[in-house]
């Protein structure tokens, strides 16, 4: 008897020391789309009600207000609790554990502390095509396989230093993927899928990239600007690729010899390219001490050509004698006013 009642009282305190929290979308909002803020949600200490029958439900943190959200755990029973909503975003609220709803179609989980993910189990075609999980913690992709359905990739800013071969061997409709700003420093052109027509591999520590292997014919932009590269075969990289319409390649250790005649062929083919990027990541982009950046290309210093130096010796001068100059007509000024 008296084990019994202990039982009872320890449920019902457990119950009583439970928390209710209604959540309401903010205004204003569209009519599919809530958007929740503080949200703190712990299924063992919380009871939260949210709102239904909408098709896009946003809950993120903003640090710029007082506005915070803590959500550790999405799984196919928080996304039911949420109407099983086709977009779902949980931006910046300290997400850890991912389990993708196989009725989720977007999912945003950018801003977060995710090392790793899974599909939910079930029988049920998974159909996701958008997937951003951009600067979060991700080392490991073995899991995007399961994505079959997935169209849109976003992987940048995280901890990837390898891609393993089959990877991406079950993503037949993917077009678009972003690996930029990880530490990648080789990738199989061989393992992508010829799906692709949209890949961006900058800011990573690439020292190759076999052209030969890029079997991608619907392939029109590519971006492997800031790397290690030493050497790009144009030729083989616009083979077989007759949608190519734009290459970033600049901030890597090429020599100019080789620049132009890569430039050259391009133009030719009407790729257009770019080697300054006019964004503002190129605020970062620098040379080691061997090389000097030159027109957005990482040169050797012994291969500069001696125009090069003529011309920039002469840029230096012409700024340095204007100097003088506009110091001379100031003391001038100075000493009439006198």
């Amino acid at each position: 008897m008296k084990e019994i009642l202990l039982t009872f009282l320890l449920i019902t305190a457990s119950h009583a020391s439970r928390v209710v929290r209604e959540h309401r979308c903010i205004s204003p909002a569209g009519e599919d789309m809530c958007i929740l803020q503080e949200v703190f949600y712990n299924r063992s200490t919380t009871d939260s009600v949210f709102p239904q029958n909408y098709s896009h439900i946003h809950i993120g943190s903003d640090t710029t207000r007082t506005f915070q959200s803590l959500v550790p755990l999405l799984d196919g029973q928080l996304f039911r609790e949420l109407g099983e909503p086709q977009a779902l975003e949980l931006i910046n609220v300290k997400l850890k554990t991912l389990e993708i709803p196989r009725k989720l179609v977007l999912g945003n989980f950018v801003d977060n502390s995710l090392r790793e993910f899974w599909l939910e189990p079930g029988e049920m075609a998974p159909a996701l095509s958008y997937l951003d999980l951009s600067r979060n913690e991700v080392s490991n992709l073995t899991n995007i396989s399961s994505l079959v359905n997935l169209e849109s990739l976003y992987l940048v800013g995280n901890d990837i230093e390898h891609i393993a071969p089959n990877t991406f061997a079950g993503l037949t409709k993917l077009k678009m993927l972003n690996l930029n700003h990880n530490d990648l420093k080789m990738i199989h052109g061989a393992d992508l899928p010829p799906s692709l027509i949209w890949i961006r591999l900058a800011d990573n520590s690439l020292e190759s990239l076999d052209a030969v292997e890029l079997k991608l014919p619907l392939l029109e932009y590519l971006d492997i600007s800031n790397n290690h590269l030493t050497t790009l075969n144009g030729a083989e990289l616009i083979m077989d690729k007759p949608n190519l319409r734009e290459v970033l390649f600049g901030g890597n250790r090429f020599d100019l010899a080789m620049v132009q005649k890569v430039t050259e062929l391009f133009q030719r083919h009407n790729v257009s390219y770019t080697l300054l990027d006019d964004t503002e990541d190129n605020e970062f982009m620098h040379c080691d001490h061997r090389s000097t950046l030159v027109n957005g290309v990482c040169v050797q210093r012994d291969q500069i050509p001696n125009s090069w130096l003529k011309s920039t010796g002469l840029s230096v001068l012409t700024v340095l004698v204007a100097a003088l100059f506009g110091m001379v007509v100031r003391w001038v000024f100075l000493a009439m006013s006198k």
